[in-house]
């Protein structure tokens, strides 16, 4: 018999503020203090619950997806733009000319926690395999050990981009890309903030499936605290990274971990010229906010969205991949 005794002393009235109010209407702030106590606390209890159902539990082969809802279900996303038309035409064809292989870009955005899930294992395997699940063409990852991404590469066949953000727990931690089509060129751009753990955002222009223009993705993890997180969103929206006038020349795309628990906070209001996909995450078992995005600039639109949580994604990370479907605007009608 296994024992788990946790340490978690979050004063109750902050805790009854948080469960009142956060988690249902997504205004009120938590303390990062305590939002860092109980992802740990979340950790613990579910490696030692999941990691037994799941290993003796054969639903792998099933991805419970989250489509595009509904006009009058958009609560479970962001608001999303009156142009977003293809929420209602995704259960309904008409006016919604299907596109090719070659016209749309599946995108995934995953926060892989080290490839370290809640049975305390660390697998890129595993992540590999829940990557090749997705039918990724382009990949952004978060809280990536050095080395970690060319293996997971490797095993998909994609190329790679690694940058390094800070060393943490004696490892270089950062950012990823991959890319099933060949990465023409790349940058990294410097987000930390003193006396926080160190952030950056990865660029990297990518051949657009057939024919002869581009994408430019950004692998994106922000900071938790909201001060933090406002100086790193600012940066990010500035001339100097997406909003740089030489990256104006094709659709943009940014996928993170963008550490917002609510469904319109600073980032979305920061980067308000992007539309924007997201759901409930994080964690991957039990759902309960918005951290994982995907934002892209108006030359694009969303076809479908989707969070994958299969039998592996369960335990895998502490976050569940969250991918995208996305067609050039003028190729949707």
């Amino acid at each position: 018999m296994l024992n788990l005794t946790l340490q978690f002393d979050v004063p109750k009235e902050i805790v009854k503020k948080y469960l009142s109010t956060e988690l249902w209407n997504g205004n009120a702030q938590l303390p990062m203090l305590y939002v860092t106590m109980l992802k740990s606390a979340t950790i613990r209890v579910l490696a030692v619950s999941l990691s037994a159902f799941v290993n003796v539990t054969p639903f792998e082969s099933t991805a419970f997806a989250i489509s595009l809802p509904q006009p009058w279900q958009s609560s479970t996303f962001l608001a999303l733009p009156v142009e977003f038309n293809s929420v209602h035409t995704l259960s309904d064809a008409t006016g919604l000319v299907e596109p090719s292989q070659t016209a749309r870009l599946t995108v995934t955005s995953y926060n892989i926690h080290s490839c370290e899930g809640l049975d305390l294992r660390v697998k890129c395997d595993r992540i590999a395999a829940i990557l090749g699940g997705t039918h990724a063409d382009v990949i952004g990852l978060q809280e990536v050990r050095a080395g970690q991404a060319e293996e997971i590469a490797r095993v998909l066949g994609f190329h790679v981009l690694f940058a390094r953000a800070d060393h943490v727990g004696g490892y270089e931690f950062g950012n990823a890309i991959l890319s099933r089509f060949p990465i023409r060129r790349s940058d990294v751009y410097p987000l930390g903030v003193p006396h926080h753990e160190q952030r950056v955002c990865l660029h990297a222009e990518i051949a657009w499936p057939g024919d002869a223009s581009a994408i430019h993705v950004f692998s994106v993890h922000l900071g938790q605290n909201e001060t933090e997180r406002r100086q790193q969103a600012e940066r990010l929206a500035s001339n100097s990274i997406v909003e740089n006038p030489s990256f104006h020349n094709a659709p943009r795309v940014l996928l993170g971990d963008f550490n917002e628990k609510s469904r319109n906070g600073i980032v979305n209001q920061t980067l308000a010229s992007f539309q924007c996909a997201t759901g409930r995450s994080w964690t991957a078992f039990f759902p309960i906010v918005y951290l994982d995005r995907v934002y892209i600039s108006s030359d694009l639109k969303f076809h479908d969205f989707h969070i994958y949580r299969t039998g592996r994604a369960l335990i895998a990370s502490d976050h569940a991949p969250i991918s995208a479907v996305l067609l050039k605007a003028t190729d949707t009608h």
